[in-house]
């Protein structure tokens, strides 16, 4: 019988996550593995499946818990329990509390997970991101490998008392951590005392060639929109860029799936720029789009080894990011040589920055040719192989 291999992960709507899921779950198909696919917490009628190989089985831990209509009393007595666990004077009582209550919140979901890992024996479990992640360490057994991956600032996690909880006793349960930067691993060892192994994210292998000629005036962002990414700030600096060089367009493009591009859109109107700021929604063949644009601007506040950027450089387009945490920009840009890196939620460092670009003699053509180098130094087949290693070892 093939290995099998479990990836696990909230859900599938395009994110950076997701298409690295996509991506590892399609090559180790190739390789003769048997993959499946968890949504634990999104149905099949809503995921973004599109760019996940029709080898894979995809399952929807939702849509199989609401197939039963069994009534338990069990997820009330760990409710009770956990209660009582708080108050009792015991070591770590509060952390063993939260996690008692969220198997409580979420008995079915564990409950089924876990019936499916007894079943599936010697599988191989890969789970994305901190409920995927609770979830996983929960209900894998001693015969069950366990792999985990979370991707965003760890240092986000210190908001969330069960987070901590599931980080300082059930993070060391796993056989493997995978981090995406260098920052991250370093956080973990000292707070959490785990440590594990650096694998940067993989540069998508089917996209177009680097363009060489003169470049459109125009600046995008491609990404998943939401708070963290901060495009209000970029449009604060794009603003101030604007009044200099008045010729240039900003795109923003992506899909948002929160409140989010209502304040987007407000502060285009306060920096009245909607006549050179425009916001498309995720487009399949952006690359191509792009590819003559003058630069790509990141903006975030936090997030892990964006996705939008490593693709960005690897069509050569020359890039400004912030040096925001967990270090995924700082990991790979070089200031000044494969693009440029800038204090987070600073709108006048980012815009000087943008300026650099169209004033220095020879820097945009610079970091377009040191920047497309990251599709060797990260190419699929190369992360593939580091991520077989953890897998098979």
């Amino acid at each position: 019988m093939k290995k099998q291999i479990v990836f696990l992960i909230k859900v599938m709507n395009g994110g950076g996550a997701e298409r690295v899921v996509s991506l590892l779950s399609k090559a180790f198909a190739d390789a003769g593995k048997r993959v499946t696919l968890i949504l634990t917490h999104q149905s099949l009628s809503e995921a973004e499946l599109s760019a996940v190989d029709k080898r894979i089985e995809v399952i929807s831990l939702p849509d199989e818990i609401n197939k039963g209509t069994t009534v338990s009393q069990k997820p009330k007595l760990i409710m009770l329990w956990a209660r009582l666990v708080g108050k009792l004077r015991i070591k770590h009582g509060a952390e063993k509390s939260s996690i008692l209550k969220y198997c409580s919140r979420n008995y079915k979901h564990v409950k089924w997970l876990r019936n499916y890992f007894r079943k599936n024996k010697n599988t191989t479990a890969v789970a994305f991101l901190y409920d995927s992640i609770f979830m996983t360490l929960l209900t894998t057994g001693k015969n069950n490998k366990v792999v985990i991956s979370e991707r965003g600032d760890p240092c986000q996690s210190l908001l969330s008392k069960t987070t901590m909880a599931f980080m300082k006793n059930k993070f060391k349960d796993a056989d493997k951590i995978v981090f995406q930067s260098p920052d991250v691993k370093e956080w973990y060892e000292q707070n959490i005392g785990v440590s594990g192994t650096v694998i940067f994210n993989p540069v998508k292998p089917d996209l177009p060639e680097a363009y060489n000629g003169e470049r459109q005036k125009k600046i995008v962002n491609f990404c998943r929109i939401s708070e963290e990414k901060n495009i209000t700030l970029l449009v604060e600096a794009f603003t101030i860029f604007h009044n200099d060089y008045n010729d240039y367009d900003l795109y923003l493009i992506g899909n948002s799936f929160d409140d989010y591009s209502l304040k987007i859109e407000e502060s285009i109107i306060k920096n009245k720029c909607s006549e050179y700021v425009h916001i498309l929604p995720a487009k399949k063949d952006v690359h191509i789009f792009i590819r003559e644009f003058s630069m790509f601007v990141s903006s975030s506040n936090h997030e892990g080894m964006s996705n939008s950027m490593l693709e960005a450089m690897a069509i050569g387009l020359p890039c400004v990011c912030t040096d925001c945490p967990a270090g995924g920009a700082r990991a790979v840009i070089r200031d000044g040589e494969n693009g440029l890196l800038v204090p987070i939620k600073d709108a006048e460092a980012l815009a000087k920055a943008m300026k650099r670009i169209v004033e220095e003699e020879g820097l945009a053509e610079k970091l377009s040719r040191n920047a497309v180098k990251i599709r060797e130094e990260q190419s699929l087949d190369k992360i593939i192989e580091k991520w077989t290693e953890i897998i098979d070892d």
